[in-house]
């Protein structure tokens, strides 16, 4: 194994290609999920303006979780980054794996957390019981998205 990481060099320099090679997947990766949020306004647009508010609100509801990932995803890549500027490709993979299970866990309780206990927490500010129920529906199956969007 120390043959390996001896003969591989992860070490890029910081030219202005090389820059945009790592920050133009990253824009992408928070593109993403805003594309999500476009596309569900304007199909729920269709169903009336409850419908649409109702999404808003779930919307930032949502996106207290997809900040949490992007957080641990930026994190990881940073010691990621850090290990390969090293060059001690070795521990990459460990790092690697280490991310992915805390990433899962992470999104496994933001599932929980949202189908235990959101509704209560819709339920502070949309005092009406019909509201409450349809955005819990929504979010129950939006969050189900939170392990992929974390991965």
């Amino acid at each position: 194994m120390s043959n390996l990481s001896q003969e591989i060099n992860l070490q890029v320099s910081t030219g202005h290609k090389q820059i945009l090679q790592i920050a133009l997947p990253i824009s992408l990766a928070i593109m993403v999920p805003q594309l999500n949020f476009i596309t569900n306004n304007i199909f729920l647009g269709g169903l009336g303006q409850e419908s649409l508010g109702l999404a808003g609100i779930t919307g930032v509801y949502y996106l207290i979780f997809a900040v949490v990932g992007h957080g641990l995803n930026n994190g990881l890549q940073a010691l990621i980054s850090r290990r390969a500027g090293e060059n001690r490709v070795n521990e990459i993979g460990k790092l690697f794996t280490q991310g992915i299970f805390i990433s899962l866990v992470f999104a496994v309780l933001g599932i929980l957390i949202t189908w235990f206990l959101a509704p209560i927490v819709l339920g502070w500010s949309l005092h009406d019981p019909a509201r409450v129920e349809k955005a819990v529906q929504f979010l129950n199956i939006r969050i189900l998205g939170l392990p992929f969007l974390y991965i």
